[in-house]
């Protein structure tokens, strides 16, 4: 088995891995979205669709930082994954819609499923490259 090397925890990944999160979010849903997404698709099966692409892009996000990544970087895309959730759900604040209201429990359930989607795709890119066995 290869030895693994120990690096101090990056920052600098971290908020390199939140920007990749948002992007291939961007990307996934305007070329799949815009794929899927008919003109008479029910309201419920938008929201569905946009969040199983959410997900998507947390594994993605974390493939693509485990791959162009320097070293071993498997904590940094999953602590990014958690604090773009936070991100995402700070933006409730300014909503005026009631059913979208930030909360701690949507917060840590969501957080940890972006954790754990993050770093199974950190782990994934990091074997790709062979710096994981």
């Amino acid at each position: 088995m290869k030895e693994i090397e120990s690096q101090d925890f990056s920052v600098r990944w971290m908020l390199i891995a939140m920007a990749i999160f948002i992007g291939v979010e961007l990307i996934i849903g305007g070329l799949v979205g815009n794929v899927l997404v008919g003109r008479f698709m029910s309201i419920s099966l938008r929201f569905m669709l946009q969040g199983l692409l959410h997900l998507v892009s947390f594994f993605l996000g974390g493939l693509v930082i485990g791959i162009i990544s320097p070293g071993v970087r498997i904590f940094e895309p999953a602590a990014g994954a958690f604090l773009s959730v936070t991100l995402m759900l700070s933006l409730s604040f300014f909503t005026p819609y009631g059913f979208i209201q930030f909360s701690m429990t949507k917060l840590l359930i969501g957080g940890a499923i972006a954790f754990g989607l993050a770093l199974t795709g950190a782990r994934l890119g990091e074997r790709l490259m062979g710096n994981l066995e």
